[in-house]
Order: structure tokens, then sequence, then C-alpha cells
């Protein structure tokens, strides 16, 4: 044998030697962060089609008792203090609690022509969904939320317009990052301020919602998750407005 070939061969003896002790394993995929929406009603539709300002008529009903239910209020203040330290206020505003829905309005004369009234509307500061967003709700978390029907009558002609429900979302999470978030939080209130500033999730708080009111936010947004946003849109929903917020 040369001493060519038993280079050669030795190289190769040596290559079957690495390769036995050589562990190959695929690149990990990098991991996607999961996205946190807020949602509000989304005018477009009405403004493209010249429906957008007119206004809209409670016909009976009110929100005068649409309070958080099993809570005594202090009669002066008008709240209740959580064992958090936390405030809850007897208001009808968003807080992420159940509230008496018996008094709400029954029908709403909708001003405009006619037209689609999509799935999503809001009107005294609360959103009106449609049954079919009811639905997607109901499937994400059921029997959580609370639902009360609806009549929306033309204003023209007093005809039918379309059957929603008051929505009133039940979920109360504390989801917003102290550490990374630039917005003021007011050490005396427990609660962050809207003066300028950023707000960042904090995914880990809010893991296992999707649609909720933070209850140290005291502008009663309500946050959605992603799973929330893939369904509206894969179920056609009309009448959302997604905005992405920052997460950690």
């Amino acid at each position: 044998m040369t001493i060519l070939n038993r280079r050669r061969l030795f190289r190769v003896a040596l290559s079957s030697l690495i390769a036995s002790f050589t562990v190959v394993t695929a690149p990990k995929a990098e991991e996607r962060t999961m996205s946190v929406y807020t949602i509000t009603f989304d005018p477009s539709a009405d403004e493209a089609s010249d429906n957008y300002g007119y206004m809209n008529e409670i016909l009976d009903g009110d929100f005068a008792e649409a309070f958080p239910i099993d809570i005594v209020f202090h009669p002066v203040m008008k709240a209740f203090r959580l064992d958090n330290g936390l405030w809850v206020e007897q208001s009808a505003a968003y807080q992420g609690l159940p509230i008496d829905m018996s008094g709400l309005p029954k029908r709403i004369r909708w001003g405009g022509g006619k037209r689609d009234l999509g799935d999503f509307q809001k009107m005294a500061s609360h959103f009106l969904v449609s049954v079919k967003l009811r639905d997607l709700i109901e499937e994400l978390e059921p029997g959580v939320h609370q639902f009360q029907p609806i009549e929306l009558i033309w204003k023209k002609d007093e005809s039918h317009a379309a059957d929603f429900f008051w929505f009133n979302p039940c979920n109360r999470v504390d989801g917003i990052d102290r550490t990374h978030s630039t917005a003021k939080f007011d050490e005396k209130t427990g609660k962050w301020k809207y003066e300028g500033g950023e707000f960042v999730v904090n995914l880990e708080q809010v893991a296992g919602h999707h649609i909720w009111v933070d209850s140290r936010a005291s502008f009663g947004t309500n946050w959605v998750s992603e799973a929330f946003y893939n369904a509206a849109h894969q179920a056609g929903i009309k009448g959302i407005k997604f905005t992405i917020q920052k997460v950690i």
C-alpha cells in the first residue's frame, strides 16, 4: 500500500470516528412574541357611506343603576375599597366586573340611512355587539362576560334595523408592566394616568384572558388577546378598530 493510500484511509477512519461522537440538532425556530390589542369602534364604514355623525336616541331604560353587583358602596364616596387597595366606583363605566343590567335600554332609534351596521357599535360609552360577535366571545371565554339584548330601529321609519347586545367585559386584570411602561403611575391611588408615556402589557400577567379591563387603568380601555384578534378576522367581524400594544 502506498503512502498516499494510507493517508486516504486514515482520513476516512478519522471522519467516521468524529461523526460517531457528533450530535447534529436542527436550529431552534425563533420564538414569536404574542400580540395584545386595544379595541374601539371603527367608524370608517359609516364615514365611507356618509352616515357618520348622525344622532342615535335611547328610547327606554338607562345606566342609572348599572353598577357592579354584590358590592355595598360607601354612601358618600360612592365607591368600595377592595383588599388590594384599589377602589371600585359606583359607576356604569367599564371596570371588568359584573353589573346590574336589568335597567339598560332595550331599544335605540338609529340615525342615518339604512345600512349594514356590522358587528360592533358604541352608544353611551358602552359597546354593542352582534349575535355573531357575542357567539365568538362566548366561544373564547364561555360564561365570563355579560350580554343584554337590545333592538335597533331606523330613525327614518321606525322599522327594525338590527338585533344587538350590550356588552360588559367581566375580566379585571392587573396587566400593565410597571418596569417597562413609561406612563405615569400614581402610587397613592395605585392606578395609571393617561398623561403621556406608553403602556407595556406583561404577557404573563394577562395569560389566559382574551378580553379584559385593566384594574389599574383609569380610562376604561378594553384589551384583547391575539387569539381574539385572529378569531375576529377569520370570522369576518366588522366594526372593530384594533390598535396593537407593546408587550413584554
